[in-house]
């Protein structure tokens, strides 16, 4: 699944693009070698050196050489997505698929990463920790507007709905995601009742 965000003019567009290239160069590096010789064969330091970046600025992208041979970031609800759910008072499962949009990344080659994963079954507890952390991070949020179980049993509806629309569909925009989460969603109540 691609999520592209609209087009940013000026310094702020230049500094965008170099921190997806850098971005897209460690990932690039970490896959090939992890794909090659397996996670526990690679080191961070590798995949710096055929990156070009330093370990620093490694860790500035991805939180350890799985998520970035799987190009998955780390998972921070971003301000404005949090200040907007707290302030949107719709349905709670609607609001959060709009906070889960704007807050997960997921990876652009997804034929690459199922690939990765089912050559290197090592990588599915990488793919399971990304997605606790993501969800952890979201239930704190959704546990700001509802009760702690109701914020958990939401949040989760909203997860798996994101790992179904990963294998349906290929989106544009953060919102087109938030929109395809609330079908699945919806989709999944139908089935429930049925």
């Amino acid at each position: 699944m691609t999520t592209t965000e609209a087009p940013v003019t000026g310094d702020s567009g230049l500094r965008e693009r170099k921190k997806q290239q850098t971005r897209t160069a460690i990932h690039q590096a970490a896959l090939d070698l992890v794909t090659e010789r397996g996670l526990a064969g690679v080191t961070v330091e590798e995949i710096c050196a055929d990156a070009g970046v330093s370990p620093r600025t490694f860790f500035n992208y991805f939180p350890s050489k799985g998520n970035a041979a799987l190009g998955l970031p780390a998972t921070t609800v971003p301000t404005a997505a949090r200040e907007a759910f707290r302030a949107a008072d719709g349905p709670l499962v609607s609001d959060l698929c709009d906070l889960v949009a704007h807050t997960v990344t997921l990876p652009e080659d997804r034929a690459r990463m199922k690939a990765l994963v089912q050559a290197r079954p090592e990588m599915v507890p990488t793919m399971l920790q990304w997605t606790a952390d993501a969800r952890l991070a979201v239930v704190e949020v959704a546990a700001e507007r509802t009760d702690a179980d109701s914020a958990r049993t939401a949040v989760t509806l909203v997860m798996a709905a994101v790992i179904e629309a990963a294998h349906r569909f290929t989106v544009g925009s953060r919102d087109e995601l938030a929109d395809r989460l609330r079908s699945v969603v919806a989709e999944m109540g139908r089935l429930a009742a049925s």
